[in-house]
């Protein structure tokens, strides 16, 4: 049985002083992350919660957070991180979905968690997380994190052993972003992400003496992963409450920061920002990059930019704990035989089947795009609550994971898109991502996003987006031009549009095609 209390316990017996969290100035050996998860685990025992039930927290990133990763499965209850981004509205309903008992929150968030106990009934203790031991808006008598683990006191090793999870059982649920519709608690259990940690973590050259940066979104799995490879490794996780590009490079240089997680968005914001030059990345050793399709440009330019440090692409989803695919440090090394792969996720975790499958679930052959499907013990336990959904996500037994993409004859794999964001144009299918990599190589272009909108005679045009380079311009047609001398010439915009700012962002850092339709369809109507 492989449970990650039971990890903790041994990095604690074996390395008690060593560093497991570094918080805004303050930091927690491995003996005091044992000892402070166990005796939350004690405090939300007395509170009533149960093997499988679940526990909520708001808050942005933070040790409590981290803490709270395992805190639930240690009497067999199960951890809901709330995105924090979502309307009050939206929050409500994925707390009526999953109904925990028990809010945990954060300073950032006390307005909103004295209205969700208002709000949700099943919802009966809250808990706040934080330096300090209350907040003037926090309801009468809600009482602190910190004290009621000095108040539990010191609780042994085994003393919830009867009651834990075991490695099939769900330990915490991830609520998808639901860009495709209404958010679904995706179910992982410890088996799913202890095989992703140490099925993945060797291929990113992950060692116990790395210091790992966590600084994406801990309610979402694309940093949240690397919570549990850290246990897995027995790594020390330097904690940012969110990500602040000026900060987050001040933390790389005053922590000696070993590796870190970013999507390419963040990659961007920190190799434009006016500072870049002045912080000391010397200590990093990879970056690892994921979430988001890399534009192959940025990439060529991050590895001119950084000497010395090697780049990692992981690719997956949350329903996958979410590794499938990596796209090693070997391979972004200048001049190796596979540097023509850069455009690819890479090749498939031992761990993880992955196969191209047409409309009909049938493979396709070598280099034909179609849906990629796959299976493993990596897979979740299944959507919570939503059993049809589960049943036809897993369909012949794979995850369909609505990507679409094909294997070339080296086993790698590269995505062409989404397949409900397949633009069909007079008979033609094109796939998002070939543009938006096409208009990336323009120098101009500091971001793009490419959809499908409606046309009398092709049925759909492919339509461009584009967010330029401070002090850069270029005309819609310099555009249209420069893609249909790269790719062919139906998968070029036919019209481009130039964003004012940024383009918008989801919760998770990704490029926002919803809102930017939205604003489309505002400006059209």
């Amino acid at each position: 049985m492989n449970r990650f209390p039971d990890l903790i316990r041994k990095y604690a017996f074996r390395h008690p002083d060593k560093k497991a969290t570094h918080f805004e100035g303050r930091d927690f050996t491995y003996a005091q992350f044992r000892d402070r998860i166990q005796a939350m685990a004690r405090v939300l025992s007395d509170l009533g919660v149960r093997p499988g039930d679940r526990v909520a927290y708001l808050g942005q990133n933070s040790h409590w957070l981290v803490e709270m990763y395992y805190v639930p499965c240690v009497i067999g209850g199960i951890l809901v991180p709330l995105n924090y981004r979502l309307s009050e509205d939206e929050m409500v309903d994925v707390i009526a979905d999953c109904t925990p008992q028990v809010l945990v929150v954060d300073r950032h968030f006390v307005p909103r968690a004295a209205a969700l106990m208002d709000r949700c009934p099943t919802l009966k203790h809250l808990i706040f997380a934080d330096w300090d031991d209350g907040a003037p808006e926090l309801p009468a008598g809600t009482p602190s994190y910190d004290a009621l683990v000095a108040g539990a006191g010191k609780v042994a090793d085994d003393a919830f052993d009867a009651v834990a999870s075991h490695s099939n059982d769900t330990m915490i649920i991830f609520y998808t972003s639901g860009t495709t519709g209404v958010p679904k608690g995706v179910m992982l259990s410890h088996a799913n992400l202890l095989i992703n940690a140490t099925g993945s973590g060797h291929l990113y050259g992950y060692v116990d003496t790395d210091v790992l940066l966590l600084s994406g979104p801990l309610f979402h799995l694309g940093t949240g992963s690397r919570v549990y490879t850290a246990i897995a490794y027995g790594t020390t996780m330097v904690i940012q409450p969110r990500f602040e590009v000026e900060d987050t490079m001040r933390i790389i240089q005053d922590q000696r920061i070993t590796t870190m997680t970013l999507v390419p968005t963040m990659l961007r914001m920190i190799m434009d920002h006016p500072k870049f030059g002045d912080f000391d990345f010397s200590s990093i050793r990879c970056l690892t990059y994921g979430a988001a399709p890399m534009p192959v440009s940025l990439m060529e330019r991050a590895i001119a930019a950084v000497p010395g440090v090697v780049f990692c692409q992981g690719y997956g989803m949350t329903e996958t704990s979410p590794v499938l695919t990596v796209l090693t440090p070997a391979d972004h090394v200048p001049g190796n035989p596979m540097i023509g792969k850069l455009g690819s996720v890479g090749k498939p975790v031992i761990y993880a089947d992955v196969r191209i499958v047409d409309d009909n679930d049938n493979p396709v052959p070598t280099g034909q795009p179609g849906q990629v499907v796959v299976r493993g013990p990596q897979v979740m336990n299944g959507y919570w609550n939503r059993p049809e959904e589960t049943a036809e996500a897993m369909r012949g037994g794979f995850y369909h994971t609505g990507d679409a993409g094909f294997l070339d004859e080296d086993g790698y794999l590269t995505l062409v898109g989404r397949t409900k964001e397949m633009i069909i144009s007079g008979g033609e299918n094109v796939y998002p991502i070939e543009t938006e990599n096409a208009l990336s190589k323009h120098p101009a272009v500091a971001q793009a996003a490419v959809i499908g909108v409606p046309h009398e005679k092709w049925g759909e045009m492919v339509f461009a987006v584009v967010a330029l380079h401070d002090g850069k311009s270029v005309s819609e047609a310099d555009l249209i031009a420069f893609c249909r001398e790269r790719i062919a010439d139906y998968k070029a915009p036919r019209g481009v549009m130039v964003w004012d700012g940024a383009l918008p962002l989801s919760a998770t850092n990704k490029i926002d095609k919803n809102a930017i339709k939205k604003q489309l369809a505002r400006e059209n109507a």
